[in-house]
């Protein structure tokens, strides 16, 4: 073994010996172990953002994608997201995962959600390694839908352009312990540029049971979506096409203090380029369970443990089919001292796998929380694995590179949050991450690319965020994100990561069922490749909003890019025009 191997396992010893070393310290203070699997989401805690479906309705949003736009620090399109300029973001639908292991950038299906009926949506801004496990260097986001509950049913419909319509029905019925559920829909839409449409379709449906002492809740889900590649700017694909099929069951249960979800989930994907004459198709299948379970002592309180195993597979036309495993460990404890208003949490986490390094990864993060002020500062280990279409898919614009390795990431964080009076609140959050061998898409001069592992990137930077309620009718939040995103080894900057972003979000409501919204948002200018050879410029959009309620009928209006500006992507591909939608729902 060599010293710089040598180096890194000591290291990791000494922060697994750290952690149980707190532990056992806290021993010697007077403290109350939380009741809970961890610590609790806070609205006072800008690194943990709650958003329940009440916060939803008020804020004038029409899907998941808009939502999370709205929150300080995150950024997401149409299959992506990003915290604090990183994409490592699992993201949990009741549980289930739903990033795309055939997806380059780690995409998620946000078509599954049926975002009408979603309950609570979690934010973890580089938190939740231990208990989510890996490629959460950026963040998690837990998204939770609602019980059956009472027989309840929505149904929405809207149409703008370009060519574009959208459906969505939700129904839920509930008999004595049992509830049903059902989710369909479509959006459908010509695109804006040559080749560009696409047509997505989902249902889903939920079943659930509820005893005195135990729950158990069923999700089926089934996702399909035929697309054009328009592909870059310079090099179009005009009669580039995919299809991308998702199907995918979840079973979670709740007995005492076990919690245990089980799922599976299957992913394909077919692409096809005349032009070239190249085809590909890729499958994968995953199975994976999850038990989390807490555990009283008289002397140390509430400890939280975990485990869960996955399998996964992949095969396809040009590539051999392979399947991994891994698995994973974790402890977690809460402490709330009694003598101060400080929360210690602590956890420790293995990952083992097949095909990669062994990864242990622990957590440290202290809370000092008043009335209307908090400090919290953590720290965090995080391993991001690449997906099989990082490694194995071919296309028009991506090389394969099975050689591709693990990627590892150190993370720091300090937080304030303040509330000065109830009108108004603002928080600050510093963060700062090292990250070893990063994943990163690198970008040929003829369009083509693959994925690779460059040597040591940093992140760092700030959050600011601010929201003021000077009346009743209107609310400001605006927010403000400074990023330096570095390759340490060459010194060029990391595509796809703005110095600087700006949001502003201005709500009015001078009726009671009347709400406007006025929704800006400013990214300065960033490197469309890693060598830094091309960028594109900052640009400033602005989108408008209205919802009118009327009883149980609802009609809502939006126009996306108001002034028309044209701008590109971070990726270099050109943004939308000016687009508007009209709709309608009705709750039965």
């Amino acid at each position: 073994m060599n010293g710089k191997k040598l180096r890194k396992r000591t290291l990791n010893v000494v922060l697994m010996e750290l952690v149980f070393l707190l532990t056992l310290l806290t021993g010697l203070f007077p403290y109350t172990a939380s009741s809970e699997t961890g610590e609790e989401p806070s609205k006072g805690n800008s690194n943990r953002i709650v958003i329940t479906a009440e916060d939803i309705r008020r804020m004038n949003v029409r899907s998941i994608v808009d939502l999370l736009n709205h929150i300080p620090g995150v950024s997401a399109g149409e299959s992506v997201v990003r915290i604090r300029g990183s994409s490592m973001v699992k993201v949990l639908l009741d549980g289930r995962p739903i990033n795309d292991p055939l997806s380059g950038h780690r995409g998620i299906k946000w078509n599954l959600v049926p975002f009408n009926a979603v309950k609570e949506v979690v934010v973890y801004k580089g938190e939740g390694s231990v208990v989510f496990g890996e490629n959460t260097t950026g963040g998690v986001i837990s998204i939770t839908t609602e019980k059956t509950g009472d027989s309840r049913g929505n149904i929405e419909i809207s149409a703008g352009n370009p060519d574009t319509s959208r459906f969505n029905l939700d129904y839920y019925r509930n008999i004595s312990l049992f509830g049903a559920g059902i989710s369909l829909g479509r959006e459908k839409t010509g695109g804006y540029r040559v080749n560009g449409d696409k047509d997505k379709k989902k249902m889903g449906l939920k079943f659930d049971y509820k005893g005195e002492d135990y729950k158990f809740d069923l999700f089926l889900d089934y996702g399909r979506e035929e697309r054009g590649i328009p592909g870059q700017p310079a090099f179009p694909t005009p009669e580039a096409r995919s299809e991308n099929k998702t199907f995918g069951v979840a079973l979670n249960g709740e007995i005492g203090q076990l919690r245990s979800r089980s799922y599976f989930n299957r992913f394909d994907k077919e692409h096809a380029n005349p032009e070239i004459d190249l085809e590909t198709g890729l499958s994968s299948w995953t199975v994976g369970e999850s038990l989390d379970y807490a555990i009283s002592t008289k002397r140390w309180g509430l400890f939280n443990v975990g485990a869960m195993a996955e399998v996964a597979m992949v095969r396809g036309n040009k590539v051999k089919s392979r399947q991994e495993e891994k698995y994973g460990l974790y402890i977690t404890k809460s402490l709330h001292l009694q003598s101060i208003p400080l929360t210690l949490s602590l956890g420790l986490r293995g990952n083992f796998y097949s095909e990669f390094p062994i990864a242990v990864n622990p957590e440290i993060k202290a809370t000092f929380n008043k009335k209307d002020f908090s400090i919290s500062a953590s720290l965090s280990k995080t391993n991001n694995t690449p997906t099989f279409i990082q490694r194995y898919y071919e296309t028009s614009t991506t090389r394969i590179n099975p050689g591709l390795g693990m990627e590892k990431s150190t993370n720091y964080t300090l937080s304030f949050f303040y509330r000065p009076q109830k009108s108004m609140e603002g928080s600050l959050s510093l963060f700062f991450s090292k990250i070893h061998d990063r994943i990163t898409y690198v970008r040929q001069d003829d369009g083509t690319g693959s994925y690779e592992n460059l040597g040591e990137v940093t992140r760092r930077g700030a959050d600011v965020s601010f929201k003021w309620r000077p009346v009743e009718s209107l609310t400001v939040k605006s927010s403000y994100t400074y990023l330096i995103a570095r390759d340490e080894t060459t010194g060029n900057w990391l595509p796809y990561s703005p110095r600087h972003k700006i949001k502003l979000d201005i709500k009015f409501r001078p009726v009671q069922a009347l709400t406007l919204s006025l929704d800006t948002k400013y990214a300065s200018r960033q490197f469309s490749r890693s060598d830094n050879s091309e960028s594109v410029p900052g640009y400033l959009v602005t989108g408008l909003r209205a919802k009118y309620h009327l009883k149980k009928l609802q009609l809502f209006a939006d126009i996306a890019n108001l002034f028309n500006n044209n701008y590109l992507y971070g990726d270099g591909f050109p943004a939308p025009p000016r687009t508007w939608l009209l709709g309608a729902g009705y709750e039965f």
